[in-house]
C-alpha cells in the first residue's frame, strides 16, 4: 500500500488520484472508439467526460456528506472539500454524473441509449482501475478476516482511516477483479446487442449483484450503511433485470445503429450514386 507515490517540491502524486486519472483516460479512449464505431461525432466525448468528471465527483461527495453528517459537526467548511478522495460514494457520483452527461447528450443531439451502452464499458473498467487506487490509498476497506489473502495496512493508515483490527478483507481488490470480469462480459456481449441500451442494462444488473455481495465483506462505521447499499444494489439489479426480460416482449427488436447504417451504405453503393473511387 502506498498512498503517495512521490513528491517533487510542493507537488505530491497520490496513488488514488493517479488511478482516477487513468480510469478517465481509458474512458475517453473507449467512448471515442464506441462513437466512431457507431458513426457519431467522437469529439462529443470530451464534453461528456468533463460533465461526468464534474458531476461524478460532486455527486459522490454530496452522497457521502448526507450519510455522514455527524462527521462534519463543528467543522462545516470541510463539506466544501470536494477533492477529499476519502469522502466519496460511488452511487452519488453515478447519479449526478449521469444527469450531467444526459444534459450534454441532449444538447449534442446524440441517441441517449447508444451513449449509455458505451458508458457501461467505461464505468465497468473505470471502477476496476479506481478500486486499485482505493487499495493503495487505504480506503473502502473490508472487515477483519483470517483468510490467507487478508491484508494488513500500515499502523498509521489504520489510525487515520479508523480501521478495525487488521488483517482485513481486501474488498477493494475483490471489486476490482469482479468489475474487470464484468467489463470482459460486456465486451463479449457488445457485438450481439439486439437493441440500444441493452448493454447498459446488463451493466446495471451486473454491478448491482457485485455490490450486493461485496457489502457482506466491506466495513462501515455506521451499522446502517451496508443494508442501505445492499437494498439500493438489489433495487438497481432488479429494475435492470426486469427491463432486460420484458424489453423484447414490449417493444420490437431494433438492430444496432452500425447494422442500419452499413445497410444504407450498401444500398447507396448498389444504386450507383457513388462508388469506391468517389462520388
Amino acid at each position: 500500500m502506498k498512498r503517495e507515490l512521490f513528491s517533487i517540491g510542493g507537488f505530491h502524486l497520490h496513488s488514488y488520484g493517479l488511478m482516477l486519472c487513468i480510469s478517465f483516460l481509458l474512458s475517453v479512449l473507449i467512448m471515442n472508439r464506441w462513437l466512431k464505431r457507431n458513426f457519431i461525432d467522437a469529439y462529443a466525448v470530451f464534453d461528456m467526460v468533463v460533465a461526468a468528471l464534474v458531476g461524478g465527483i460532486m455527486g459522490a461527495r454530496i452522497f457521502y456528506i448526507l450519510g455522514n453528517l455527524d462527521e462534519f459537526k463543528g467543522r462545516w467548511l470541510d463539506i466544501l472539500k470536494f477533492w477529499n478522495v476519502e469522502g466519496l460514494v460511488f452511487y452519488g457520483g453515478l447519479l449526478l454524473g449521469a444527469v450531467m452527461v444526459i444534459a450534454v447528450i441532449r444538447w449534442k443531439g446524440i441517441p441517449l441509449a447508444l451513449v449509455a451502452d458505451g458508458a457501461a464499458l467505461c464505468i465497468a473498467l473505470g471502477i476496476a482501475v479506481t478500486r486499485i487506487g482505493c487499495f493503495l490509498n487505504g480506503c473502502c476497506f473490508g472487515k477483519p478476516s483470517g483468510m490467507p489473502w487478508a491484508v494488513t495496512f500500515p499502523l498509521r493508515t489504520q489510525m487515520e482511516m479508523g480501521m478495525p483490527a487488521n488483517p482485513l478483507h481486501p474488498t477493494q481488490l475483490y471489486e476490482s477483479l469482479l468489475d474487470l470480469a464484468l467489463f470482459i462480459l460486456l465486451l463479449v456481449l457488445a457485438p450481439r446487442l439486439k437493441y440500444r441500451g441493452q448493454l447498459f442494462l446488463v451493466f446495471l444488473a451486473g454491478y448491482g449483484i457485485i455490490r450486493f455481495f461485496l457489502e457482506f465483506f466491506r466495513y462501515h462505521q455506521s451499522p446502517h450503511a451496508a443494508p442501505a447499499f445492499q437494498a439500493l444494489s438489489l433495487l438497481m439489479a432488479a429494475a435492470a433485470g426486469t427491463a432486460i426480460l420484458f424489453r423484447a416482449r414490449l417493444l420490437p427488436e431494433a438492430r444496432p445503429i452500425t447494422s442500419r447504417v452499413k445497410g444504407r451504405m450498401r444500398r447507396l453503393q448498389s444504386s450507383g450514386l457513388f462508388s469506391r473511387h468517389g462520388i
